[in-house]
């Protein structure tokens, strides 16, 4: 990677929502990185983008797409209500410490309204949507909870955000509210397009934002 030249690895590109911040990224003026269990063929396809195929278990592979990257930005996640061994806390555990032995610092990471933030107030929709995902995806709530704790316990003294959301949507584009639930402004959904616009403009901050925290963002 040349002087200068902004990298961003991003974990999960084959997603919607990673599809969609590879897309900004690039349109951002950014080298792009790819990892995961599978390459989508536009991304191979694409000179602009390196891909790199792996395991959240892989190391070695971890460690290869890390080194060099300016940002990471991590859009993975459970995707239903019934995991077995909840592989994520323990990959953030491990990219972390790669992350510092190799002198990257700034990651920007994808979470839910699962998660409670000292700031959020009482909102009756957003209360009875995790109620039912912890009563009837027990296993995924809690998985989105150990992730939140690795961030406070084992990243404190990286540049880390993660980021809330609730329902993910295809609309689009609109305007990013950022904030907590039950402040008055902060909706449920956000448009896939909106999240990766929000992504890439918090990876390019000179004076980066949001760190050490876990703000709400949704679409309006």
């Amino acid at each position: 990677m040349g002087v200068g030249v902004k990298s961003l690895l991003v974990f999960g590109a084959s997603s919607p929502t990673g599809q969609h911040i590879v897309e900004e990224a690039l349109n951002n003026g950014w080298e792009v990185t790819i990892y995961g269990r599978r390459t989508l063929q536009k991304h191979s396809e694409n000179s602009q983008i390196t891909t790199l195929e792996g395991t959240l278990q892989d190391e070695s592979n971890i460690r290869h797409a890390i080194r060099n990257a300016t940002v990471i930005v991590s859009v993975i996640g459970p995707s239903g209500t019934t995991i077995k061994n909840t592989p994520f806390p323990g990959f953030y555990r491990r990219m972390f410490d790669i992350m510092r032995e190799e002198g990257v610092r700034r990651i920007i990471a994808l979470s839910t309204f699962s998660v409670p933030h000292p700031n959020d107030r009482f909102n009756f929709t957003c209360h009875m949507l995790v109620s039912m995902l912890r009563l009837f995806g027990h296993s995924a709530w809690r998985n989105l909870i150990d992730v939140a704790a690795t961030f406070d316990q084992h990243g404190s003294d990286l540049d880390w955000t993660l980021f809330r959301v609730g329902f993910l949507k295809d609309g689009g584009p609109g305007q990013v509210i950022q904030g907590y639930v039950g402040d008055g402004k902060l909706g449920m959904g956000v448009n896939r397009v909106d999240v990766a616009k929000w992504v890439v403009q918090q990876a390019s901050m000179k004076d980066a934002e949001n760190l050490g925290d876990k703000p709400g963002i949704s679409s309006a």
